[in-house]
């Protein structure tokens, strides 16, 4: 009879699990049961980088992200990462241990309660209570997490269980082992309404979010914008999820976005929103009129729909079903349309937008290197498939509005865990071998886990890694700036030299003053072919694109 170890990890196996996250401490009969199931351990230097490696390889795979916090501290650390993959519908499944049950309400070494420590932040939240239900609440927790709508879930497992012998109902149920494998199909009369209303818009406008990128529906969202003549803007997850450079792609609407995507949103007079909750950060607060249009709404998670905003139709359904049914009606009722007049003057102002932003860096001087010209030499110097990161923060709105992407999963980003890009980057990398990856991130958000430049190195990692350096928290500093009183003590660090810093850990690094210097210090941090840094001083007077500024900025 296996363990419990064993039966866990057999059914990881079973499910074609390729890599487990890690701080290893201690529960040493775990590491001897996954490696002998041949599942490589990636050992990390902190419990919260090895979340945020486990939620950027299961944003680019759609497979589980499995990462272990041992009882007690690890926990601790563990759970309050698991906010990132939370926001971003990520499948990160928490294994953790807890005290013996023998030592328990004893004041053992360590001793804590994992379980609340999880509770908001995960779909499902549970302790292993019986040696024998080992392989079925493991395969509860893959299946919970990998539902029509993803997300993070915990299972606790007692410390003395681990070498407790456990049943043999060990098997993968079949095909579950992607975010996509229990689609749910649309309603097609409901479906059939919301295609009909929406043909009868003058100024329709297509508003998609993460879930077109969780579906992978992004050639079908492509094919059903083309075939209508309807101009797409995202929210900043829904990046990829139409190839930016089309000229029906409006770019980024909401806090950090292109002003484009938002005047789009306030000149349109009905807006059909797939896969996307419209959050805060998408509507700008709420502030972007979406409750003064036709609203029409497509999403996984039927909770959603109409949660925020009046909603006439909402279809609870995938996108890429969806997207597909609705594509064989414009086929079979004759449907397609060429250009429209509002597609068109899109396709202008589009045109001219691409040209304030390609002047940026000349009409908002500044006192160093602009942002906005890394973020163009960046673009210049990777191809269309490698995958752009973004911390959160300015980070997100630079990369979000400056940086075209090609449809698929060709960005990651954080949800709104500063440091989460570097970690993230590395899972990324893990999880898609064949594809360069490239980080953007800034002197504060680089210190959260520098230490996983060791890691990356020891594994073999070839991440690049971007640093906007300018020595200050250079969002809070923008805030202020505007607030008219600047807090010098809560803003200002040390120059510190990143790349100097890479360069003792053992890997490439190399420091950037001027402009002219970029394409050539990228070029070469990718084609080192290890992990990589390019310390970047930028000046923190460049106002980064947000939507706070909508009526003063020119993208």
């Amino acid at each position: 009879m296996p363990t419990v170890a064993q039966a866990i990890a057999r059914t990881l196996a079973a499910y074609g699990t390729e890599k487990f996250f890690c701080m290893c401490g201690g529960d040493h009969d775990l590491w001897y049961a996954l490696e002998d199931e041949k599942i490589e351990i990636v050992n990390c230097r902190t419990e919260n980088a090895a979340v945020y490696m486990a939620d950027g390889y299961a944003r680019v795979t759609g497979k589980p992200g499995f990462v272990y916090g041992q009882r007690g501290p690890g926990v601790a650390n563990l759970a309050g990462a698991l906010a990132d993959p939370l926001w971003a519908k990520s499948p990160v499944i928490s294994l953790t241990s807890s005290i013996a049950l023998t030592s328990r309400d004893r004041f053992e070494y360590q001793e804590l309660d994992g379980l609340p420590l999880h509770v908001g932040l995960t779909k499902w939240n549970k302790t292993l209570s019986s040696p024998d239900r080992a392989a079925a609440m493991t395969r509860a927790a893959i299946r919970i997490a990998l539902s029509p709508s993803p997300g993070p879930v915990h299972l606790e497992i007692p410390a003395d269980m681990f070498d407790l012998e456990s049943g043999e109902d060990i098997f993968c149920e079949e095909g579950l082992s992607h975010v996509n494998a229990m689609r749910a199909p649309p309603d097609r009369q409901r479906l059939t309404a919301l295609l009909d209303a929406l043909l009868r818009a003058e100024r329709p406008l297509i508003v998609a979010g993460k879930g077109v990128v969780i579906s992978e529906a992004w050639d079908e969202l492509t094919a059903f914008a083309e075939a209508l003549s309807i101009p797409v803007a995202t929210s900043l997850g829904g990046k990829g999820s139409i190839d930016e450079a089309s000229d029906l792609a409006m770019g980024v609407i909401g806090r950090n976005s292109r002003k484009l995507g938002n005047d789009c949103v306030r000149e349109c007079d009905a807006i059909l929103a797939i896969g996307t909750r419209l959050g805060g950060l998408a509507t700008h607060r709420y502030s972007l009129p979406f409750g003064e249009k036709a609203l029409f709404h497509i999403d996984a998670d039927p909770h959603i729909l109409g949660h925020n905003f009046r909603t006439q139709i909402g279809l609870a359904s995938d996108a890429k079903l969806a997207l597909a049914t609705a594509l064989e009606m414009i086929e079979q009722r004759g449907l397609a349309r060429k250009r429209t007049p509002w597609a068109q003057d899109r396709a202008v102002r589009l045109h001219q937008w691409r040209g304030h932003a390609a002047a940026l860096p000349d009409v908002q001087k500044v006192d160093g290197v602009h942002p906005a010209e890394v973020i163009a030499a960046a673009r210049r110097v990777m191809g269309p498939r490698d995958i752009i990161g973004a911390d959160t923060g300015a980070h997100g709105g630079w990369v979000g509005a400056l940086f075209p992407v090609a449809a698929g999963k060709t960005m990651i980003r954080a949800n709104g865990s500063l440091g989460w890009v570097f970690p993230g980057a590395l899972g990324a990398a893990l999880g898609a071998p064949d594809r360069r990856v490239v980080a953007i991130t800034g002197d504060g958000g680089m210190l959260y886990h520098i230490a996983e430049f060791e890691t990356a190195l020891r594994i073999g990692i070839p991440v690049v890694v971007i640093v906007l350096n300018n020595a200050c928290l250079a969002s809070e500093y923008q805030t202020q700036k505007r607030h008219q009183r600047i807090v010098k003590s809560v803003l200002d660090y040390r120059d510190v030299d990143f790349a100097a810093v890479a360069r003792s850990f053992g890997a490439f690094g190399i420091r950037v003053t001027q402009a002219g210097e970029l394409d050539a210090a990228i070029s070469a941090a990718l084609a080192n072919g290890g992990p990589a840094l390019v310390d970047v001083v930028v000046s923190r007077e460049a106002q980064s694109p947000s939507a706070n500024r909508d009526k003063t900025r020119l993208v």
